[in-house]
């Protein structure tokens, strides 16, 4: 298998930031695997937090090369030698799942999504209200609401939280997904938290710091809401450490290294009780739709990172307000506009 890649150059539409971090741009990668004649496509989406980079990503790149075999329909077993020898790269992993996918799906004229026995994607996302001064945010839940977006997921931990979630519940009835990333500690969570309860939350995600997910298991007790582990939960071992003080997991393919390895995190939280969402860095249409082909097994997903771009390099997605889909187009569905 020939493999190639270039960086590609992205911006949101407005600043995106958390409790933790903002950007106004960035770079991912598009990776390239050519087999036979045909081009498998995918996207590498490093974060920082997991000890990424576009550097590093590189590196595996490189690294991963004498790993691909010959046999691109060997999904699962090249996956796993993946896993093996970048396991601290998993972002790499994931652009790479995604390309073998797609060329398996273009090979045989099938979408992925058939090929995994899994029906057609269609599939409600939150849309993400980032943290901002008062009058941004205004006018970026106003133009999720205007754009049909049926359920919200606000970036909380702020001091300006009152004043975002009042406006956004003058406005909005429906679910509204609460995202701390990690903004409180153990000793002030539950006060954070019992405050919330007002605003009817139907999720509050990772309200803790990554290493302080025993304490998480209190906060379930509030009743406020669900709690549901992101930073904490990276890969498939993490799902079953954390059964019994969580709620719920967000699973993100750059975490845990994309299709192969979602599933086995999904089909482990399944059979420990637990809830699943779907979540996204920000990135292209590229990175959303391997997500979104597993969608339809997860109870939530928050795959908008490129609904907040202001010009997406990637088409093939379909949105209606908020249900995004995807065709029966062989492969992931997308292509370069």
């Amino acid at each position: 298998m020939k493999l190639s890649w270039q960086r590609l150059r992205i911006r949101p539409k407005h600043r995106f930031a958390t409790s933790q971090w903002h950007t106004d741009e960035k770079e991912t990668i598009v990776l390239q695997l050519e087999h036979a004649g045909v081009v498998g496509e995918g996207e590498i989406v490093p974060s920082s937090l997991y000890g990424q980079s576009l550097e590093s990503s590189e590196a595996a790149l490189a690294a991963a090369r004498p790993l691909l075999g010959d046999d691109p329909f060997a999904i699962e077993a090249i996956v796993q030698r993946l896993t093996a020898e970048l396991n601290d790269q998993r972002a790499t992993v994931d652009g790479l799942d995604a390309a073998l996918h797609d060329w398996v799906g273009k090979k045989l004229g099938v979408p992925a999504w058939r090929l995994l026995g899994l029906e057609q994607p269609r599939k409600q996302t939150t849309f993400t209200i980032g943290v901002a001064d008062p009058e941004l945010t205004r006018t970026k839940v106003d133009e999720a609401l205007a754009a049909g977006f049926d359920a919200l997921k606000i970036k909380v931990g702020t001091p300006t939280d009152d004043d975002t979630l009042g406006y956004i519940r003058s406005k909005f009835d429906g679910p509204l997904f609460l995202d701390a990333n990690m903004a409180w500690s153990p000793r002030e969570a539950g006060a954070r938290i019992s405050a919330l309860a007002r605003y009817r939350p139907t999720i509050i995600e990772q309200p803790l710091d990554r290493a302080d997910w025993e304490y998480m298991q209190p906060l379930r007790g509030l009743g406020v809401a669900p709690i549901f582990a992101d930073e904490s939960c990276e890969r498939p071992a993490d799902v079953v450490r954390l059964h019994g003080y969580v709620d719920g997991i967000n699973i993100k393919f750059n975490k845990c290294g994309g299709i192969r390895e979602a599933l086995k995190m999904i089909a482990l939280a399944r059979g420990l009780g637990m809830k699943v969402m779907l979540g996204c860095f920000v990135c292209s249409s590229l990175a959303i739709a391997p997500a979104l082909t597993i969608a339809s097994l997860v109870d939530y997903a928050g795959l908008d990172g490129a609904l907040l771009l202001a010009e997406d390099p990637y088409e093939g997605i379909e949105r209606t307000g908020g249900l995004l889909s995807l065709s029966d187009a062989p492969g992931l569905g997308v292509r370069r506009r």
